[in-house]
């Protein structure tokens, strides 16, 4: 999946489904995460496959060890693509061209963030801790301070992830998205047939963006829901926990 208005004003931005690679039973077939059960060789091929498939190099990829926190790391120079790989964050920002940033998902939200005045691009990963923390203003606010970008000028994405039909929470969970979001928590809660709370990630992640000063027109919501859709997605919730990874990219052209 390709968000074509990144595409148009020089940025590559993709969100991988569960199809195209070589992985066999409950990662069949594309899964790009390791640490997943699926044996490591079997993950390396499938990023080749999609690394070749996208031209890209695989030297020019940056990863990180995702942890659900609202930490933001920033790409400057060459030095930092290769230091900084791994670092125990949630998000990363760069301006270099070829800049391959990719985190990776089963449930949880990429939010993708292009500022084509200045050329910055960002990526994060967010689950329902990132979410309530506001990585994606977190984001907005290091490419302001790292780059002059201004969230006014920026174009965001919101890829697919469990939707409010189908994630339920707990009460620390509840209690948490009641905190972040005083005024709002009603409208990003719904109680199912037996009562029991969904949380609405997508909902909460564009409210973040909108509050933050990315204008409601430039912000693409890739609207599906990864547990209904396991036929094109990885779903943690539900697979039961085991199952493989999906992957978010986003590179200046």
């Amino acid at each position: 999946m390709i968000v074509s208005e990144f595409e148009k004003r020089g940025a590559l931005a993709v969100f991988t489904t569960r199809h195209g690679g070589v992985s066999e039973g409950p990662y069949k077939s594309l899964n790009l995460g390791l640490h997943t059960g699926d044996a490591s060789q079997i993950v390396a091929t499938n990023r080749r496959l999609l690394y070749a498939a996208l031209g890209i190099r695989e030297s020019r990829v940056f990863t990180l060890n995702q942890v659900h926190s609202d930490r933001v790391v920033v790409i400057w120079d060459e030095d930092d693509l290769q230091q900084k790989k791994g670092s125990a964050a949630d998000a990363a920002v760069t301006h270099l061209e070829g800049v391959v940033l990719v985190c990776f998902f089963a449930d949880c939200q990429g939010i993708y963030v292009f500022d084509p005045v200045n050329r910055v691009i960002a990526l994060a990963h967010a689950g329902w801790r990132g979410t309530v923390a506001r990585i994606a203003e977190k984001c907005l606010q290091m490419m302001n301070r790292t780059y002059g970008s201004r969230p006014g000028d920026c174009l965001a994405a919101l890829s697919p992830a469990a939707g409010i039909c189908c994630y339920e929470v707990g009460d620390d969970v509840c209690s948490a998205i009641k905190e972040a979001f005083p005024g709002e928590w009603k409208r990003l809660l719904a109680r199912n047939r037996n009562g029991r709370l969904h949380f609405g990630i997508t909902k909460a992640n564009l409210l973040v963006l909108q509050e933050a000063g990315v204008l409601r027109n430039n912000i693409i919501d890739g609207g599906l829901c990864t547990i209904c859709r396991q036929d094109l997605f990885f779903s943690h919730r539900g697979s039961g926990g085991t199952t493989g990874r999906m992957a978010a990219l986003l590179s200046l052209m």
